[in-house]
């Protein structure tokens, strides 16, 4: 009777045993994996829970039932979720995201010792990221500990300063819109200070804006701060104070800022028609005149402006070249301006200056004259004392009788401004 020996049939059912363990682990595996992946995915409470069901020790699948039961407005949800980050946390107490997450469902329960427990866990597991510190400083910030909060909120906004904008807008309802209350939240982080600055030039604090705008390091306000710096300026420029608008857009287009002058006198850059500068020269609507840099006819530098009038009749046709311009109140300037012409016109083209804000017209130049030379022409105008900004303009005088017809060429260069007192 033929037997198997013994060593032989014991090598067989260890390989049998090893087969059988390797497919269990792999199914098991297998189960999970599906469970996981199909947990991170899930759209909705009900498959969320199923996975519970096929993957039970899988805590991503009770942290997925949890968040969408969180997101029914009953008690049984609020319950149902309650329960399921529990079980996340048992079976991953080492995952901060779940802890975050679990923190949150406490206090919506309104417990909130445990809550403080559960948010005092995801620090201590995550410590350097931005998102718990933010969750947890918004925490300590509902409860009432406003300043610990806000310690959390600025270590939150260094590691992701995009929270700076939505930190300032609590730091302002914190401090029960008290301005100083909410400059001690923001502490000395630029980011903050920044956005709280936007914050508070909207509610109308511009001098405590400007304050807090001039704290922020200069190379920050051309760089990550840019944006904010621009909005800001525009805010101070609506506001009338265009000393202030110049001061902070100079710094965040790294320009130089100076109260009196024009940008660009000589037109050396080309003329943007969208997204300039508040101090930039700007294009009315319309296409004539055409304007352009030109280097051949120029009195100083690679360029001067040319415009060509291709027959401008009634005055919508005509687009007008303007500028606004900070300047001090109360003085006396003088308006040098130097141009060439070859145009024939009527009515007559001429500059004029008005205060921004009132509109009040300040004072006209004499009308341009044909000349193949180049000419130098002035007029001086009164700031008024309650203004710090001008608008300079080229312009036609209104068609009151025909003809209304401009035709030719006009070359500028080397405008200037000279205070007088």
């Amino acid at each position: 009777m033929f037997s198997l020996p013994l060593n032989t049939l014991l090598n067989k059912l260890a390989v049998v045993a090893g087969v059988l363990f390797i497919s269990a682990f792999l199914l098991f595996g297998l189960n999970w994996g599906i469970s996981n992946s199909a947990a991170t995915r899930a759209d909705s409470r009900e498959l969320a829970e199923a996975l519970v069901g096929w993957s039970p020790s899988d805590p991503q699948t009770h942290y997925a039932a949890a968040v969408f039961a969180a997101r029914d407005q009953n008690d049984e949800a609020r319950k149902a979720s309650l329960a399921g980050f529990e079980t996340a946390v048992a079976l991953a107490p080492r995952n901060y995201l779940i802890w975050t997450e679990y923190g949150r469902a406490l206090e919506r329960a309104g417990e909130t010792d445990r809550a403080t427990l559960a948010f005092d866990q995801a620090s201590e597991l995550a410590p350097n990221y931005s998102s718990v510190a933010w969750a947890r400083g918004n925490f300590l910030v509902r409860q009432g500990r406003v300043d610990a909060g806000f310690i959390e909120i600025r270590r939150a906004i260094k590691g992701t300063p995009s929270y700076a904008a939505a930190a300032a807008q609590l730091a302002w309802v914190s401090s029960g819109l008290n301005a100083e209350r909410a400059v001690q939240f923001a502490g000395n982080d630029p980011s903050l200070a920044a956005a709280l600055a936007l914050v508070l030039a909207r509610a109308g604090d511009l001098d405590r804006a400007m304050e807090l705008w001039r704290g922020v390091p200069g190379d920050l306000r051309k760089t990550d701060l840019k944006d904010m710096g621009l909005q800001l300026a525009r805010l101070f420029f609506e506001g009338g104070r265009y000393r202030d608008a110049l001061d902070v857009e100079a710094g965040s287009l790294g320009k130089a800022s100076s109260v009196g002058s024009f940008r660009d006198p000589g037109f050396e850059e080309p003329i943007a028609t969208k997204n300039t500068g508040l101090f930039d020269w700007k294009l009315g609507g319309g296409t004539n005149p055409s304007m352009n840099l030109f280097d051949t006819v120029k009195r100083s530098g690679k360029y001067s402006l040319f415009l060509r009038f291709a027959g401008a009749g009634d005055q919508q046709s005509l687009r007008q070249l303007s500028q606004a311009v900070a300047v001090e109140p109360g003085a006396t300037y003088r308006f040098v301006y130097r141009y060439r012409a070859e145009l024939t016109t009527s009515p007559d083209i001429r500059w004029s200056v008005a205060a921004i804000r009132s509109k009040e017209a300040l004072a006209d130049g004499p009308p341009l004259k044909a000349d193949s030379e180049w000419t130098e022409e002035s007029f001086t105008f009164v700031v008024p004392p309650e203004t710090d900004g001008i608008l300079i303009t080229l312009r036609r005088d209104a068609c009151t009788r025909t003809p209304c017809r401009t035709d030719g060429n006009l070359w500028l260069d080397d405008l200037e401004l000279v205070r007088e007192n």
